[in-house]
């Protein structure tokens, strides 16, 4: 017993100095990529010298398991180098979070499908499409899986992408059962027209089309097993992560972009304020009170918000550890991110207006901060009252309504 404890503390130790690693080779791109931003906002999709970079720091292996090349590091890992990558360009975090989540995901299908995507001989950076943005989707079952067609909304990250996983209804014992689906991105067919939005211009979020692709039928996971935690049966495991239940874990993967914009705002206003003379007062903002407590409580609020979401990030993996991940427990987490997304809002939403007409030239970086910020937060994970409600019918233990996704 003393022997397995002592591997399990060698393991984390060798865990935390990894983790060390990715973040500081994450905060270390900053200020190059701030140069970039406006760029891959232009492009509408991230430049290649950027996903370049993020593949060779291994960004993108940060939770990919070591069984298959990748880091293996826990989810806290990915959402603190995500934190540093957005304080230099919002997409290219959005889809570094976004796809780390991902990656968490598929290691819980099969080992032949774990093969297939982490040793292709091309970095693993992976779209999800889930959420009812399918269209004209068929799933004709054939000997050894399925041919499938179909067009997907909100490919996130699509033209950098290696994968891609679909929610698809497939045809089981005569029901249709939702299943995710990975299907190589290059499959794909993309409408490069179609991404033109306020916010988040660079993640290249746009429409793509499949013709009839035959998919295997190791490469299909039910929707509601991996939810719950589960994994398939010839799943290796990897740890504590394999038994993590993944709606709490994809709500971190849009929260903590969202809150690394978040602190750049802050930053951004604390550059603003030094640099500018108010006309009214015809002195230095700097030396204005009002800008003073602003610049500290915004700081202090989001301080408080990103260490709250590695706590969660933290726990989530200590409770799949010591057994199971509670319902209660799932809820708590995802009303707590859901509010600390708002919460950031609203913070920013403070600085935006001690600002004034700072934020109004278009091109500056305030400006993009302002509209990737409210896109950021409106996603659907982080809308609090839709898992408020299920939260509190489970705090007055009142039952769950069919379609509640916790």
């Amino acid at each position: 017993m003393a022997s397995m404890a002592q591997a399990q503390a060698d393991d984390r130790l060798e865990e935390h100095d990894g983790a060390a690693d990715v973040v500081a080779a994450a905060a270390a791109m900053q200020d190059w990529l701030r140069g970039k931003a406006a760029e891959i906002e232009q492009r509408r999709s991230l430049a290649p010298e950027v996903v370049e970079r993020m593949v060779a720091c291994g960004l993108f292996r940060i939770t990919q398991p070591r069984l298959y090349g990748g880091l293996g590091l826990d989810p806290r890992a990915a959402w603190e180098a995500t934190f540093e990558i957005a304080r230099g360009c919002s997409s290219t975090a959005w889809i570094l979070g976004l796809s780390s989540a991902n990656v968490v995901m598929i290691g819980k299908f099969s080992a032949e499908a774990q093969r297939d995507v982490f040793l292709s001989g091309k970095p693993t950076i992976v779209s999800l499409l889930t959420g009812g943005v399918g269209q004209d989707l068929r799933a004709e079952p054939v000997e050894g899986g399925v041919l499938l067609s179909g067009r997907w909304r909100y490919a996130s990250g699509i033209d950098v992408a290696t994968w891609a996983g679909l929610l698809v209804p497939i045809p089981i014992e005569g029901e249709m059962v939702p299943h995710v689906v990975l299907v190589p991105a290059e499959a794909f067919a993309v409408d490069q027209a179609s991404w033109n939005v306020l916010g988040m211009r660079g993640t290249g979020s746009k429409d793509i089309a499949l013709m009839r692709t035959f998919v295997p039928a190791h490469r299909w996971m039910s929707w509601q097993v991996l939810q719950e935690g589960g994994y398939h049966p010839t799943c290796p495991r990897h740890g504590a992560i394999t038994d993590a239940p993944l709606n709490p874990i994809n709500a971190m993967s849009t929260l903590a972009p969202t809150l690394g914009v978040a602190s750049a705002v802050a930053e951004e206003f604390r550059a603003i304020v030094k640099a500018k003379v108010s006309p009214a007062a015809q002195k230095a903002l700097v030396d204005d009170r009002v800008a003073q407590i602003e610049a500290a409580t915004s700081e202090a609020i989001l301080a408080i918000l990103r260490r709250a979401l590695l706590d969660d990030a933290d726990a989530i993996i200590e409770s799949a550890r010591a057994g199971t991940v509670s319902l209660i427990e799932r809820a708590a987490m995802r009303t707590r991110l859901a509010v600390a997304s708002r919460l950031a809002l609203q913070t920013t939403q403070r600085l935006f207006a001690a600002l004034g007409g700072s934020v109004l030239p278009s091109g500056t970086r305030i400006e993009r901060l302002f509209r990737d910020i409210h896109a950021m937060s409106s996603h659907m994970l982080l809308q609090p009252d839709a898992i408020g409600e299920p939260y509190g019918r489970l705090l007055l233990e009142l039952p769950l309504p069919p379609t509640a996704r916790i």
